[in-house]
């Protein structure tokens, strides 16, 4: 008789928008506080996991790249020392905007379970209306590019993870924030 599966949202479960990113050229979570984690023990091969983040952009003057990423790592932990799942970099910011909004979707399967060598295979689709505006088409995109930049090998899934959304501009000139409006965390198992 086959176990019982369940699709979950890793808890704890956030209703806030997350603090504004604001022109950092460092890699800075805006993940909605408190931020989503996986508990110990709870992933199974071949399980599946889904992150969604919708993010809003505010710039004056300013014309930068942003990257935005979803990042693993121990409960409790600095993005900076959490594990890359995927990032969607240089997309381009127009130098007037007001709240205008992207979309990034994640969807990863955990291939191999490891307390340092983890195995997750997925990617990233981007909506963008940040370079150009409210009434035109999105620009869409995936993440990673290449094959093996799908796979990441360094996890650590006999832990407890956390859940993040990191962004970072490629440059602090002029008036620019971004805001995680929305974070989406579910374990399908």
């Amino acid at each position: 008789m086959p176990g019982v599966l369940w699709s979950a949202p890793p808890s704890p479960l956030s209703a806030a928008s997350g603090s504004a990113v604001t022109g950092s050229t460092s890699l800075t979570a805006g993940t909605p506080a408190p931020q989503p984690v996986i508990p110990a023990g709870i992933i199974l091969p071949a399980s599946k996991l889904k992150l969604e983040a919708d993010i809003e952009l505010t710039s004056t003057s300013s014309t930068p790249t942003v990257t935005v990423g979803f990042y693993i790592g121990a409960e409790g932990g600095a993005i900076g020392s959490a594990t890359v799942l995927v990032t969607a970099a240089g997309l381009a910011v127009s130098a007037s905007a007001t709240a205008w909004l992207l979309r990034a979707r994640y969807l990863g399967t955990f291939r191999t379970l490891s307390a340092s060598a983890g195995v997750i295979h997925g990617n990233m689709e981007v909506w963008s209306m940040w370079n150009v505006g409210l009434t035109g088409a999105p620009g869409v995109s995936i993440a990673p590019a290449t094959a093996a930049a799908r796979t990441v090998s360094t996890l650590n899934t006999a832990q407890s993870n956390q859940l993040d959304v990191g962004i970072t501009f490629s440059s602090s000139a002029g008036s620019i924030s971004a805001t995680v409006t929305d974070f989406l965390a579910e374990l399908i198992g």
